[in-house]
Parts: structure tokens; C-alpha cells; sequence
């Protein structure tokens, strides 16, 4: 059977079998019903399934005077009166589907309107300084796992002694902090002094020439941002619109990838020989004394020299805190 007369067909509600008993029907109106039912058993059907579904779809009707008889309907009549109902069935699942169209764009209309007052009611301005701070604590104090900061400014006396306080508290709970100051924050003597103090803490910092915006991220799930690029006197956003914050988080690592590490005074960045670098690298992907002698082709002694000496010059005291101090220092 030629595969469009099959879909043809099937769109009209028949099978294969019941389309050629009614073909044979339509060929030989005389046709046995021994006749028939070969047909129907050549393709696997059961003939009275078939004359049933093919008198309910009016294809043929029986004799009125000897009932076991069964005559076609032509189908110039018959398949179109399928076609028909097939036609008017269409018609009335678009109608629905037109109508489930216009519901779905009513509910889209409404979600996104409902999302954009939502957005809206995620951006908090705060103006109030004594508001800010609070709301700033709060925040600092709920953090879990990581902060990241832009700092663009100096330090003083007060806002030195209360900066450590909290930084002290919230490095002693395990939380990772990473910043961003100004090079030109190393100038000022307070502000590298503690800036120093803080990376010795545990802290990773790094400096960058400029920064676009004054802003802290917490846990990736809420920040405060500056309301005026670097000027905090007029006041912020606190923010917990995810979208926004994924953006404030790219905007960060983006600034973090090329800032300077902070290394401790008096270890310069270049501090370190071709040997102790190779030696460092390799410790980081967790190899031994001796595969790391024997990758470097020097002695286990040379590798175990170079490891003491980096530790008494870090201050390190296990392979761990080298490598953290290491990667802090910008060595890896």
C-alpha cells in the first residue's frame, strides 16, 4: 500500500485490514464472507471487528432483506461524510487550542509582570548610614561560606580597629573572604599595614588600578552595591535579585583574575627561584619528595632544602599552609 494512501487512512480512523475488506466490498458487493475474512486474516485482523468499526463509520450497512449481507456505501458519500466529521473535529480542537493560547499568554503576561514587581522589591535602597551599617553587620554575620568585596578606599585609626574586629570574627568562623583594594591603597601606610595584617589572617587579597563600584557579595545570595559608583555618603543597594547578583559575582571574578595577589612585606612577588616555582607546582598537584626530585631530575636533599627554606620564609608550618600562602603570595 503506497505510504500516502496509509496516512490517508489512518486520518480517516481505519486500519489497514478494515480498508481492504471495505475495498473488496466496494470491487465485488457480491464477496462472501469467507471471502472477506481471508482478506482480514491476511493482515492479521479479525473480520466481525472489522464490519463493526466499518458499519459504525458508515462505510456499509446491511441488507434489509437478508441482514448477513453487506453492501458498501460509494465512497464519493462515505469518506467524505468522514472527512466531514474529521474536518469539524479539527476544527473544534483549534478552537480550544486557540483558546488555551490565549490563556497561557494571559498567565505569561501576568508572570512577567509579577517577576518584574518582584525584581523591583529585591533592590532596597538604604540612605540612612546608622541603617547601612546595621544592615551591613546583619549581613556579615549571616555569611557561610564566602564574601567578596570591591574596596576602593584608605583606612584610619577607628575604621582600622573596627575593620579588624570584624574580620577577625568572621575569618575565625571559616568564612572565605576575597578583595579587591586599589594599588593606591598600599600608599597609605595604616591601610597597607593592615591590608597585610588581614592576608596574614587568612584573607585573599589582591589590588587592581581601579574598581567601577563600591560592593560586598555574600554567600552569592544577596550585596550591597554602592548607589554612587564609589561614594558611600549617598547611601546603597541592598540587593537580592539573583539575576543581578550572578551579574555583580561575573563582574567580580572578571576584576579578581587580573588584580595583583598581596604578598607579605618583605617577600617581593619575585621572590622565588625557577626551582622553588617547579617545586611549588608540583606540590600542588600532590606529588612527594621523591617523584617531585625525580620529575625536576635533582636530589630528594635539593627538593627537601628548597621546601625548608620556603617554609621559614612563609612562615609556613605544613605542606597545606605553603600552598595556600603560595597561591596568596601570587608564586602559582
Amino acid at each position: 500500500m503506497r505510504n500516502w494512501r496509509l496516512r490517508v487512512i489512518e486520518e480517516l480512523g481505519l486500519t489497514p485490514p478494515q480498508w481492504e475488506v471495505y475495498r473488496a466490498l466496494l470491487w465485488n458487493p457480491r464477496a462472501s464472507r469467507e471471502e472477506l475474512a481471508e482478506i482480514a486474516r491476511a493482515h492479521g485482523s479479525d473480520l466481525d471487528a472489522d464490519i463493526v468499526h466499518l458499519e459504525f463509520a458508515s462505510l456499509v450497512v446491511r441488507s434489509s432483506s437478508t441482514p448477513s449481507q453487506l453492501r458498501p456505501v460509494y465512497p464519493q458519500v462515505a469518506l467524505q461524510r468522514l472527512l466531514d466529521q474529521k474536518w469539524d473535529l479539527h476544527e473544534e480542537e483549534a478552537k480550544q487550542l486557540r483558546h488555551v493560547n490565549e490563556e497561557l499568554t494571559e498567565f505569561a503576561e501576568e508572570f512577567s509582570e509579577h517577576r518584574r514587581a518582584y525584581e523591583i522589591s529585591l533592590l532596597n535602597e538604604v540612605t540612612d548610614p546608622a541603617e547601612m551599617t546595621s544592615r551591613v553587620n546583619e549581613l556579615v554575620r549571616e555569611a557561610k561560606s564566602e564574601i567578596l568585596s570591591f574596596v576602593p578606599n584608605t583606612f584610619s585609626g577607628a575604621t582600622l580597629e573596627h575593620a579588624r574586629a570584624g574580620d577577625r570574627e568572621l575569618l575565625g568562623r571559616g568564612v572565605r573572604a576575597r578583595s579587591i583594594y586599589l594599588d593606591a591603597t598600599l600608599e597609605d601606610t595604616a591601610s597597607r599595614q593592615y591590608l597585610h595584617w588581614l592576608a596574614a589572617q587568612g584573607a585573599f587579597v589582591r589590588t587592581t588600578p581601579s574598581l567601577p563600584v563600591r560592593m560586598i557579595v555574600f554567600d552569592g545570595s544577596a550585596a550591597v552595591v554602592s548607589r554612587r559608583a564609589l561614594d558611600p555618603g549617598h547611601g546603597a543597594l541592598i540587593v537580592q535579585s539573583q539575576g543581578l547578583i550572578a551579574a555583580l559575582v561575573s563582574l567580580f571574578e572578571a576584576y579578581w583574575s587580573r588584580a595583583t595577589p598581596l604578598t607579605p612585606s618583605g617577600i617581593p612577588r619575585d621572590s622565588i627561584t625557577t626551582i622553588e616555582h617547579d617545586i611549588l607546582t608540583l606540590l600542588a598537584q600532590g606529588m612527594k619528595d621523591d617523584a617531585i626530585a625525580h620529575r625536576l631530575d635533582v636530589s630528594v636533599r635539593t627538593v627537601r632544602r628548597a621546601l625548608n627554606q620556603l617554609y621559614e620564609r612563609t612562615g609556613s608550618e605544613n605542606r597545606f599552609e605553603l600552598g595556600v600562602k603560595a597561591t596568596r603570595y601570587g608564586w602559582l
